[in-house]
Parts: C-alpha cells; structure tokens; sequence
C-alpha cells in the first residue's frame, strides 16, 4: 500500500512538473533561447552599405539563438556583388555578428565591368568604376585568360618603370597594349615574351626625353620592330631597330 501510495506521489509530481513547464514555455523559451535582435558588423566596408547587409539579413530577424542556420546566413550575405567571403556567427544573448571581406578590383574590362583579384566579373553602378584601373579587353569569356597574360607582361615591364594601363586581345589572341597611357605597343600573336623583352631592353638605352616620344611601337617583325614617334616641332619620326 505504501509503495503505491509513493508510486502515485511520483506520478502526480511529474505530472504537475509537465503541466508547470507546458503553461511558461514561452517565457522558458524566451530565457533560454532567445530571439536574435542585433546585427553587428565588424571589418571596414568601402563598397557595400551597412543598410544592404541587415536587408539580405532581415528574414532571419527575430530566429532562436540557436534556430539560426548559420550557413543559410552567410551565403545571404555572400550574394551581394562586393562580398569576398563572410563569417557569421552568434554572440549571446541577442547578437548576429556579420564580418566581411570585400573583393579586390585589379582591372577594368570593357567599357562598365570590373575583374576581381580572383578572376570574378563585377557589373557596378558607373560611378564606382575607378578609372585609374588599367583597362583590359578581348572575346567574351576571355577575362581571365586577359586578366593572366596582363599580370604575365607586368612583369616583365615593371623594373623598366612602365605600367601596362591597358591590354587587348583580339579574337585570334593578337594582343595590344597601352604603356603609362601613352605608348600603344603592337604585340602580336606569337613569342610574346622575348618580342617584349626586346623593345624593353630597347626602352632602357633610350633617354629620357626620347622615351616619352614613343607613341606606337610595332614588335611583330621577329627581331625586329619600328617605332613611330610623337610630332615634334620638326614634324614626325619614325625608328626602326
């Protein structure tokens, strides 16, 4: 008799213990699960806004602490067009912490298109198109085979002190190039890199004032290649080598 009066004393207990919980599970809820209210950003934004980031945040407002799918988030906020990566985690009680890596810009392509630093195409509003970017062009879908061969050529021109500000490809990969944004070099086809090499080689023996004369330079004669300068008060020259 005891053992069942103690058995039944049990039973009500738990049951008055499921009926407590059932009737403040929203305040139990509430403590210890409580509702994300806050969204911190954290690394500097040069392109993006605060207000873009909380917009493609906004339907995960409001989530459990620890309901929020973390990779879902994150992914939001990598779909925006300067996001590089993001990491997003939780910081109790109410938090979202969002920080960001935007994209690097090496290049402009055509005449309203960006080249990232990992090969990626961005299509910004034309007032973030940075003009001092070199420009590169060729076919469609050639961008990051232009993007290579440009960062291939600088380097054979830059202990020379010349900057390649521009680079083209036509579509049988004929290949032109603008130097310091005053010099067209004529490329060609074929044995890019000992063509270019030479004129280089040539550029360094010149003085000063006779370099800035260079105005288009025709590497495409093997061994060879002509130099046509700028007009001067004497009129026009014309070097061949």
């Amino acid at each position: 008799m005891r053992h069942m009066l103690l058995l039944l004393l049990l039973a009500t207990s738990g049951a008055s213990a499921i009926l407590l919980t059932w009737r403040h599970w929203n305040e139990l809820e509430t403590r210890f699960n409580p509702s994300l209210i806050r969204i911190e950003l954290e690394g500097e934004l040069r392109r993006l806004s605060p207000e873009e980031i909380r917009t493609v945040l906004a339907p995960f407002a409001g989530q459990g602490f620890f309901d929020l799918d973390l990779d879902r988030a994150r992914e939001q906020v990598e779909s925006l067009q300067w996001v590089e990566s993001a990491a997003v985690g939780r910081r109790w009680p109410d938090t979202l912490s969002v920080r960001i890596t935007e994209e690097t810009v090496i290049a402009r392509w055509g005449e309203n298109q960006l080249i990232t630093q990992r090969g990626g195409i961005i299509s910004p509003a034309i007032a973030e198109t940075d003009q001092s970017l070199p420009l590169l062009g060729g076919p469609p879908d050639s961008h990051f085979d232009v993007m290579r061969q440009y960062q291939r050529l600088n380097q054979i021109l830059y202990p020379a002190g010349l900057r390649l500000s521009g680079l083209n490809a036509s579509p049988r990969r004929s290949w032109r190039l603008q130097l310091n944004g005053v010099t067209e070099v004529v490329l060609g086809s074929e044995d890019l890199v000992n063509r270019l090499q030479r004129y280089v080689d040539f550029y360094r023996r010149q003085p000063e004032h006779e370099r800035l004369r260079h105005e288009v330079a025709d590497l495409r004669y093997g061994s060879q290649f002509s130099i046509r300068l700028r007009e001067t008060d004497s009129g026009a020259g014309l070097a061949r080598r």
